[in-house]
């Protein structure tokens, strides 16, 4: 019996930082921009293994659970990467699947001096199917689901298993929004951003008392919502409670790929710790905290013991009312 498994995808990630990246616009509407026929010098180069189902398994194994991991990859120089990171870490992989003659998942980062980027992602055929998982293995007491590339069968298929679901679905899965809201009263733990939040409520740009309000509506035990830099929110739908999750002010944002895995991954790893909501939410931040100042989405996870090396008292976590 594993404590999580964790489904979703997994990549070769390679980070490429450059002088020669120019930052464009103001608030979010920035952009990279490259000289069209130039030949750029690269300052900086770093090859990570990245993908949510892998980055979520790496920080429940870092925690002490016990994680097997449910991806599928190619047999190629980026499949074997990711396996043996894996292995290293001591996350279960049997539960992998395999693909002969298929390219493993590869991203390309264009890394800006601020520490914003924009990614180019190679989708290597490599979509998890249901035919893919081995559904006779999956004896857990948590399921961990990041972005699946929109199927929702998979989704479907392990609310009728034993074990809570965290779910934190993708673009592709919100693009199918009547669909995602037929499965969400099986959702323990449903976890996504602001933008991605507004996708799933039908609603546009707006305040975020109105998200809120949308939000607590949800049939989920427990709905997330993450604000980049201006915090989190948490909803608790037996205590009828918001509660309210800044960040580390002091820490220093080198590369932010990985952080949503962090967070929520971090969260659900305090729930099944039998942590109180306001001790998961502050494992999470420092979780995610330590992700950004690190390039890469693993290299920053925290293990159990580097927990004392950030300090609950300099997080604010409240409990809010609208």
């Amino acid at each position: 019996m594993y404590d999580v498994i964790s489904l979703g995808t997994a990549t070769l990630d390679v980070f490429l930082r450059s002088s020669g990246m120019e930052v464009v616009g103001q608030n979010g509407e920035k952009e990279i921009c490259l000289r069209y026929g130039a030949k750029l010098e690269v300052d900086e180069i770093h090859f990570e293994t990245g993908g949510g189902g892998t980055n979520s398994a790496v920080t429940f194994a870092r925690q002490g659970l016990k994680t097997g991991v449910v991806v599928q990859i190619g047999r190629d120089f980026a499949g074997e990467k990711v396996l043996q990171d894996l292995k290293n870490e001591q996350v279960e992989t049997s539960l992998i699947d395999i693909k002969e003659g298929m390219f493993t998942d590869y991203s390309t980062v264009l890394w800006a001096e601020e520490g914003g980027r924009t990614i180019l992602v190679y989708r290597g055929k490599t979509r998890l199917e249901v035919s893919d998982v081995n559904w006779g293995q999956l004896q857990t007491r948590w399921f961990y689901v990041s972005s699946l590339e929109g199927n929702l069968e998979i989704v479907e298929r392990l609310e009728s298993l034993d074990g809570k679901i965290s779910w934190n679905p993708g673009g592709r899965e919100l693009a199918q929004r009547e669909a995602v809201w037929q499965l969400l009263p099986k959702i323990t733990v449903l976890n996504l951003n602001k933008e991605e939040m507004e996708e799933l409520l039908g609603r546009g740009v707006g305040e975020m008392n109105d998200l809120l309000k949308g939000a607590q509506e949800l049939p989920c035990e427990y709905v997330v919502i993450t604000d980049d830099r201006r915090g989190a929110y948490l909803w608790d739908k037996a205590g009828l409670t918001w509660w309210k999750c800044g960040i580390f002010e002091e820490t220093q944002k080198v590369e932010a790929t990985g952080a949503g895995d962090a967070f929520g991954s971090g969260l659900v790893s305090g729930l099944i710790q039998g942590r109180s909501l306001d001790e998961c939410l502050w494992l999470a931040s420092a979780n995610a905290s330590s992700v950004v100042s690190q390039v890469g989405a693993k290299k920053g996870i925290l293990r159990r013991e580097d927990l004392k090396n950030w300090p609950r008292e300099k997080l604010k976590i409240e409990k809010v009312a609208f």
